[in-house]
């Protein structure tokens, strides 16, 4: 396949340029690398629409986006066109996958081991495409937004503009103590994991060029952070890789007390969710006699593995598992429930966790990754990343003292709704905005 496939541009315009609505400056052209962009799609695709959607308020964006394998991602931002009409100042240039990233860019076990080859594949059409993008009509910066993990730079640094690179995910391991929880597919998978990840930290030559190359770096957590510190020379900023939507369905719940707790896990069924932490929490809160109802979204290799822990902990009775669900469907799904648990060990800033905070939902996870910057004490409670006992005693003291004290669910489902509105997309994409008119203003690292 060629990279040449025809650019989308909706109503971008050229002249005169308007005031961005970022201190009232002129509009930039500004190139965005995003090859997850969906706006029908969760997780990073969503992520990634979601900012250059509202970025194009602010400046002329082009995105360098792929179009899906099977041009899925086309289809969708043409239904969203057809939906809700032309986006004014952003143009989407589709890069067709390569060869190479057709093959190995795929979901399976094989593939899984080889994702990033594939997508250096496309980062190299994508850089061609840039280039004749610029000469053809300069740009003012360029901004490579995702795929948030550092391991694959790409080759943008390389162009003479000023660039910015983040959120930057991916340092996080997986942490050695809760391995036990794991099945042996998946403990192999994160040995080989951890220690390649450990080795590119330390060797990835153009993780450091593009570091530093950049005016500006953000990074998803403190862990991110200290690996662009330690191994790429460079300080940054924090900045989640997603962001919430605050809407009117959100609301303040209200527990009673009198009825067991709703409690809503969601997230692919993998190794790093860890659902068998909450499991074996349940398990030890039923034998004092609390009362909890669970409720699992969604599904993926694990899934057989942990109902048989769930039927070996004799909790067939108090857990439902819905499979995957159309998108109303998990919406009241979260509406019914009084609090959200995440368990995952290995996370960025996951987006389930931002659609609680929006619906109103008290979160218990982690004290680590993108969610322990996510969760404050005012929306959530976290559990310190220890190992598997600190991390099963710790998620059931937290939904055993919600029994207790029902009061607390109202104050936190209050607290997760104003964290909601701090994390919006909006205001993350504001900063990024004024990040682009800073960067180009002074020529230096904001």
């Amino acid at each position: 396949m060629n990279d040449a496939a025809p650019a989308i541009v909706v109503e971008s315009p050229v002249e005169p340029l308007r005031p961005s609505s970022v201190g009232g400056s002129a509009r930039l052209r500004v190139l965005v690398s995003a090859f997850a962009t969906s706006p029908y799609s969760g997780s990073e695709p969503g992520g990634g629409w979601n900012v250059v959607y509202r970025l194009a308020a602010h400046h002329d964006v082009t995105v360098l986006c792929s179009p899906g394998l099977k041009n899925e991602v086309v289809e969708a931002f043409d239904r969203f066109v057809a939906e809700y009409g032309p986006i004014s100042g952003l143009t989407m240039e589709w890069i067709k996958p390569p060869p190479v990233s057709w093959l190995l860019q795929r979901e399976g076990t094989w593939q899984r081991a080889f994702y990033y080859q594939g997508y250096r594949s496309w980062e190299k059409a994508a850089y061609r495409r840039a280039q004749r993008l610029h000469a053809d009509r300069p740009f003012d910066l360029v901004h490579r937004l995702n795929m948030t993990g550092f391991r694959e730079p790409g080759f943008l640094w390389k162009m003479d503009l000023p660039y910015l690179w983040g959120p930057i995910a991916g340092a996080v391991m997986m942490p050695r103590p809760f391995f036990k929880l794991l099945s042996f597919r998946d403990r192999v998978f994160y040995f080989v994991r951890n220690t390649l990840n450990a080795w590119q930290m330390r060797t990835k030559r153009r993780c450091r060029r593009a570091a530093a190359r950049s005016l500006k770096l953000w990074v998803v957590d403190e862990l991110n952070r200290a690996m662009v510190r330690d191994y790429f020379g460079r300080e940054s900023s924090l900045m989640l890789d997603s962001g919430c939507q605050p809407t009117d369905d959100g609301f303040v719940r209200d527990y009673d007390g009198e009825r067991p707790l709703r409690v809503l896990w969601s997230g692919v069924h993998e190794g790093r969710k860890c659902l068998p932490i909450l499991l074996h929490a349940l398990a030890e809160l039923r034998q004092r006699g609390r009362a909890v109802e669970l409720t699992v979204l969604s599904e993926g290799p694990e899934t057989e593995h942990w109902k048989r822990l769930a039927g070996s902990l004799k909790l067939d009775e108090v857990v439902t598992w819905t499979g995957r669900l159309p998108q109303p469907e998990a919406v009241a799904t979260m509406r019914d429930a009084d609090v959200f648990v995440l368990t995952s060990l290995q996370e960025a800033a996951t987006h389930v966790v931002m659609e609680a905070l929006a619906s109103g939902l008290p979160v218990i996870c982690h004290d680590a990754c993108g969610m322990g910057v996510a969760i404050n004490a005012t929306s959530g409670i976290k559990v310190p990343l220890v190992d598997a006992p600190t991390s099963i005693r710790g998620f059931g003291a937290a939904l055993e003292s919600l029994i207790e004290k029902p009061r607390q669910v109202a104050e936190l489902s209050a607290g997760a709704m104003t964290r909601a509105e701090e994390l919006s997309w909006e205001n993350k994409v504001i900063e990024i905005a004024a990040a682009y008119e800073a960067a180009v203003s002074t020529g230096v690292r904001v």
